[in-house]
């Protein structure tokens, strides 16, 4: 038996689309939305049966091995059937389940695979798995229903054997991530014991897409704004550093994506704990790092000792000549390499968890960070995304300028350990027109640098790819490319 049963969504389709073997089907009715899985083949008791003898036929016989191609696997699974005496009817449905079991991760494949996807939960047994959709908002029931813990158990468990991060009684809490054949990126956050969970298994599973979202997308959905995504733009590409400020789970790392590809032309260094940052395949000069730490349970291991830390990734960055560095999201004091490297010249970008600026503030200088309040002015502008049940929205665009080195008459302040600072919004969500306004004449940068007829011009060129439907990130960064070179050459012949 595979132990799960399918349920029925109620209302009307509004749309369908493949996913792995399945077509995934959004039911909308007065209640909301439904995420209805359509396996190949309709699942039965019966059907179940037959699979799992097939499974353990290929199992105890060891005909399964490592990096089997699909086809090969038809083959034996062929095989096993007619060795069993699976009835012919059967057979296609039987086929297809226990390729779904012995090649992916059986029920649950179609919506591990599903990139439109945002996160995934599965709530123990006999509860329905929920899932956040990309479209369709968050919380959206579907109709597959775990029955056995122990086959969910066994099920999430090949994920962390194919990372080698236990999953046991010993460890019963874990996080992982693993990379999908389709590209996508699905970190694990795992509670598997009765010890820990009431009706164990929890886990929650946040799924990247294989590619990057692109700054014209994030317009469309109305996220950020076509003038505060050229602004933003224009600082980063002139070394200004950008924070993007925010809730778990408020798209704090896709906003920061979305920049990076506006930006083909630079040389970019990133570091990140879990690769979630993706760039365009056109971009050829960065650097993409990842850290490799060793767990708790593996420090008495002989060479812990070599174990790879964001710190680490940091300072590696500052010697290979970068224009940018980025910090996919900043916890501890790696932070403070970044910070030196924007004193020193470079671009910075990073996320930071915090839900407003004074939490931002008094966590960097807090004992655990111990960032001093001078070296807060390394971060030039602040950018607080944040989720609500429409969207995600950007909701302010915060200057920061270290008083005590650039004088300057702003009307909103704050002091920091003596240190004082301006505080300037630049830019603000608008809940009456939901849109994310942009005043230019109150930034005290574009005053020292200049560029507001640059970012009137940028704005345009966003929105007009909005209106061709130009949503591919790699399309985007060409039309960039594009712009580029169409300035240099005005630039020669003026």
């Amino acid at each position: 038996m595979l132990d799960f049963r399918v349920e029925s969504c109620k209302g009307t389709v509004v749309e369908e689309y493949q996913s792995e073997g399945a077509r995934i089907q959004i039911f909308a009715s007065e209640d909301g939305y439904c995420y209805n899985v359509s396996y190949a083949f309709p699942y039965s008791d019966k059907v179940g049966e037959y699979a799992y003898k097939v499974v353990e036929y290929l199992t105890a016989h060891q005909i399964i091995r490592p990096n089997v191609s699909r086809e090969e696997l038809g083959k034996l699974i062929e095989m096993a059937m007619a060795d069993i005496g699976v009835p012919k009817q059967l057979r296609a449905a039987v086929r297809y389940y226990v390729q779904l079991e012995a090649a992916d991760y059986s029920y649950l494949t179609p919506i591990l695979y599903d990139v439109r996807l945002e996160n995934i939960n599965i709530n123990g047994i006999d509860a329905p798995i929920y899932v956040d959709h990309r479209d369709y908002g968050y919380n959206i029931r579907t109709n597959v229903v775990p029955t056995n813990r122990e086959t969910l158990i066994k099920i999430v468990g090949r994920v962390y054997a194919e990372t080698g991060r236990p999953l046991n009684e010993q460890y019963p809490i874990q996080d992982t991530y693993i990379r999908l054949r389709n590209g996508a990126l699905l970190r694990f956050a795992t509670a598997m014991s009765g010890r820990v969970a009431r009706n164990a298994p929890y886990v929650s599973v946040r799924v990247q897409p294989p590619f990057p979202i692109s700054p014209t997308e994030l317009i469309k959905r109305r996220t950020i704004s076509p003038l505060a995504m050229a602004y933003l733009w224009y600082l980063f590409e002139h070394h200004k550093s950008v924070m993007v400020i925010g809730g778990t789970g408020t798209g704090k790392t896709t906003l920061l994506n979305a920049l990076l590809v506006l930006l083909p032309h630079k040389r970019l260094a990133i570091a990140e704990e879990t690769p979630e940052i993706r760039v365009p395949p056109s971009f050829k000069n960065v650097v993409m790092l990842f850290t490799s730490p060793m767990y708790d349970y593996m420090k008495s291991l002989p060479g812990s000792e070599s174990a790879i830390y964001l710190i680490d990734l940091v300072k590696y960055l500052l010697r290979a000549r970068p224009d940018i560095i980025v910090i996919g999201e900043s916890r501890g004091r790696e932070i403070h390499e970044l910070i030196q490297g924007v004193l020193t010249g470079h671009g910075g970008a990073t996320t930071f968890h915090a839900e407003d600026l004074m939490e931002v503030f008094m966590r960097l200088t807090g004992e655990a960070i111990g960032v001093s309040p001078e070296h807060l002015s390394a971060f030039h502008v602040l950018a607080t995304i944040r989720r609500f049940d429409f969207g995600r929205r950007v909701t302010g665009i915060t200057e920061v300028v270290w008083l005590r080195a650039y004088p300057y008459a702003t009307p909103g302040k704050i002091k920091i350990k003596e240190e004082e600072f301006g505080l300037i919004n630049v830019g603000w969500y608008d809940p009456r027109t939901d849109s994310v306004e942009v005043d230019l004449r109150r930034s005290y940068w574009l005053q020292r640098l200049g560029g507001y007829e640059e970012i009137m011009e940028r704005a345009k060129l966003l929105s007009s790819l909005v209106e061709k439907g130009v949503f591919d990130a790699e399309k985007v960064a060409e039309a960039v490319m594009d712009y580029y070179r169409q300035k240099h050459v005005a630039l020669r012949k003026a």
